[in-house]
């Protein structure tokens, strides 16, 4: 562990000092004497009258107490300059203290920065933050919360030491991003708590991390209110917080360029690269553990007609809204592309095929029931055709699937459009009925739509 922030002298050495004072008087006192003693001597023979034995013996006192002054004064020469010494020890050793300080905590930050270079995600970030700022900070509690790329709100990364850190809060509730410099708060002061902190009684310090002045992250730190957080607490923030501005910067700019590669600017689905790796990958699962995989392909029914009588910025927020009505259909685990233009292919894993019609149905009614805008002004009613195949009715291998999907959605098309079909489809659909459950008493009706293959 980095040794502390700990400035202190010992005991032994604070003990010295406070005795230190009290040497220095007595030294002082012994000097003068020594020195009034000194000058009676240079008075020399010639100053002093003595007359027989008894003047004799006086002048040999006199001298002898001028030598002992001397002596005297020698001694507390030499005292002066041992505790002279002993300043300059004592600071030496305090400037080697801060110097070792200093030089270990370069060294932790420079390994800590280090790892941070070689992350490839947020969550490889977090794991050496948590282990790093601990060391560097001891005794000192903190978080980190990352700005979200869709709104302006911050969430909380990791944190450590005894303190309840908030899960995430606006961008306005942190006196520090508002000021766009660190806020310090103390009970004592005059300043104001930030809003995601609370009723605090600890002392709290906030610092942005910023990058070309977008707003990155926030460092939060804080200590019980009993002990400050001190210069070198705030000094060390201060630099932590240019290092992990670059790491989260950095690691923000990867993500980008891996959403740019992977996904539709427009839509923000994934693109068809995307949709490759992921479908191979899914079909080798299911080749592996024994499950069906669906696919459906969607299209938007005349859209090149709509797109001329509206303009393209109608037809992109068309697409854009079919797209919300994707994400909004399907679970985590599935995978949504578009597949080019006005097409769609949605992957469900571990999905049937008359899972997969009810699913469909419920993207294809919701399709038709959007009320889309562009510049103010609410446009035509859309609707969509979808084709549906399934592993491994239809195929074991990416292309026959897709191809399958492709061939069922040019026959619903072909059929009337705003419909589903597929060369496999069940017979009666009952929406949303889990598997396994027994029809009504009455027999469920086919639902309108639905064309078998």
């Amino acid at each position: 562990m980095v040794p502390g922030l700990q400035t202190s002298d010992p005991p032994a050495r604070s003990a010295d000092r406070g005795r230190e004072p009290l040497l220095a008087g007595t030294v002082a006192a012994a000097a003068a004497l020594g020195v009034l003693a000194a000058g009676v001597l240079a008075m020399g023979p010639g100053r002093v009258t003595v007359s027989g034995a008894g003047g004799s013996l006086r002048g040999t006192a006199i001298a002898l107490s001028a030598l002992f002054g001397l002596s005297i004064l020698l001694m507390g020469l030499l005292v002066l300059q041992r505790l002279a010494r002993r300043r300059c020890e004592a600071a030496l050793e305090g400037t080697i203290r801060r110097q070792s300080r200093l030089l270990q905590e370069i060294s932790a930050m420079s390994t800590m920065v280090e790892l941070l270079q070689t992350c490839h995600s947020q969550a490889e970030a977090n794991i050496v933050i948590r282990g790093a700022l601990p060391k560097l900070l001891p005794g000192v509690g903190g978080a980190l919360y990352v700005s979200r790329r869709d709104d302006a709100a911050l969430e909380l990364q990791v944190s450590w030491g005894p303190m309840a850190a908030a899960q995430s809060f606006a961008s306005e509730d942190c006196w520090a991003l508002r000021r766009g410099r660190p806020h310090l708060y103390e009970p004592a002061s005059a300043a104001a708590v930030c809003r995601h902190v609370g009723e605090c009684e600890d002392s709290c310090l906030c610092v942005p991390l910023l990058s070309q002045g977008d707003t990155l992250a926030v460092l939060h730190l804080r200590r019980n209110a009993a002990v400050s957080l001190s210069q070198d607490v705030q000094r060390l923030a201060s630099a932590l917080a240019e290092q992990l501005s670059l790491a989260v910067g950095n690691l923000h700019l990867q993500e980008t360029l891996r959403s740019g590669s992977e996904r539709d600017p427009l839509t923000d689905l994934y693109n068809r690269r995307h949709l490759e790796i992921s479908l191979q990958r899914e079909l080798a699962r299911a080749q592996r553990h024994g499950f069906p995989v669906s696919l459906i392909m969607l299209d938007v029914d005349h859209f090149k007609a709509f797109n001329d009588a509206n303009g393209h910025d109608a037809g992109d927020e068309v697409l854009r809204s079919v797209a919300q009505v994707l994400k909004r259909h399907t679970r985590a685990e599935d995978v949504v592309c578009r597949y080019g233009g006005e097409e769609f292919l949605v992957v469900l894993p571990d999905c049937a095929v008359d899972d997969a019609y009810a699913k469909g149905e419920a993207i294809r009614e919701a399709i038709a029931q959007l009320h889309v805008f562009s510049r103010g002004a609410a446009l035509p009613c859309i609707t969509a055709s979808l084709g549906i195949a399934c592993y491994p009715e239809d195929g074991e291998r990416m292309d026959d699937l897709i191809a399958g999907a492709d061939a069922a959605l040019y026959r619903a098309k072909a059929t009337g459009r705003n419909c589903i079909a597929a060369s496999n489809a069940p017979g009666d659909i009952v929406l949303f009925e889990p598997r396994g459950r027994k029809a009504a008493e009455s027999p469920a009706q086919p639902l309108p739509g639905i064309i078998a293959g």
